[in-house]
């Protein structure tokens, strides 16, 4: 029988948003915690808009809508007595006893375990198909990163198992092993493409990192309408970070980026252009221009 290493005061929740519609409920499930944590934190654009926020939440105001930024904006918050700090987006919703499960789960570890990720309980991998398996974006290893620098993520069903890399939006670090999670940096875009893939992988060399679906998390699926501009610029980052990152470890393989990313952006172009979606057309350009252009490091200060 294990004792708990742990207690809820040792545990920060870091939330980040640029105000979606689904903070409110993300707020309220962790405010219903049957355990109350040492901590949560809410870090958010200067200009979002919050009703009747409860007392026991620290708000950080941010000038740049940028979720690694925002993050880094705690560093100054946290308390001396937090150990593990859990990010979540806020489209999570957690169940009111997953911050007691996490504090278990942590206390079952070796001390060697740098990360937890939390596995949706309504999240589940599309089938595998021939042409995955064609243009080597298989996604039926959980937790594996492909030889082509894409992931293979995790489904509902996924028990606690060590993996190579974690979600950034539902999260647990040891801050002992973790310190730098604070100092990172990134391109001053919206939307932060992999960046837990870049930080994760590199924290997974040194320690190890699980993936777990005890403590139950819900994801709130709500896609956003974006531009045609918008939609490109998402397929371009996400082609050049992911190339820089295939780039900087030698372990992966250009060959097959290059090979994947231009199979599975073609196709889709393809795809777009028969079914007159003018949306997926954009962001399959914008992998492709990414992938095409020069790259260079995307970690910058």
């Amino acid at each position: 029988m294990y004792k708990n290493k742990y207690k809820a005061k040792n545990f920060a929740f870091l939330i980040t948003s640029v105000g979606e519609k689904t903070l409110q409920k993300c707020l309220d499930s962790i405010l219903k915690q049957s355990l109350n944590p040492g901590q949560i934190i809410l870090s958010i654009p200067e200009n979002t808009k919050l009703k009747n926020l409860s007392k026991r939440i620290i708000v950080i105001k941010s000038k740049i809508r940028n979720q690694v930024y925002q993050r880094c904006l705690a560093k100054k918050t946290i308390n001396k007595n937090i150990k593990i700090l859990i990010q979540i987006d806020s489209n999570y919703l957690l169940e009111k006893e997953t911050l007691k499960k996490l504090i278990n789960l942590w206390s079952k570890q070796e001390n060697n375990v740098a990360g937890i990720g939390l596995v949706p309980s309504n999240y589940n991998l599309p089938k595998v198909n021939i042409l995955q398996k064609l243009f080597i974006s298989d996604s039926s290893m959980p937790g594996k990163i492909l030889k082509s620098g894409y992931v293979s993520a995790w489904d509902s069903m996924t028990k606690t198992k060590e993996v190579e890399w974690l979600n950034g939006g539902s999260v647990s670090w040891k801050l002992k092993y973790c310190k730098d999670i604070f100092k990172r940096r990134y391109p001053k875009i919206t939307w932060s493409v992999a960046e837990d893939l870049i930080y994760s992988y590199k924290k997974g060399k040194k320690y190890k990192l699980l993936i777990s679906n005890e403590p139950k998390i819900k994801f709130i699926n709500k896609k956003k309408k974006l531009d045609l501009f918008s939609q490109f610029k998402k397929g371009f980052f996400h082609s050049k970070i992911i190339k820089n990152f295939v780039y900087q470890n030698k372990e992966f393989s250009i060959f097959q980026l290059y090979y994947t990313s231009l199979a599975t952006s073609l196709l889709g172009i393809v795809y777009a252009l028969f079914t007159f979606n003018f949306n997926k057309l954009s962001r399959y350009l914008g992998r492709l221009i990414g992938i095409l252009v020069k790259t260079y490091n995307y970690e910058i200060k």
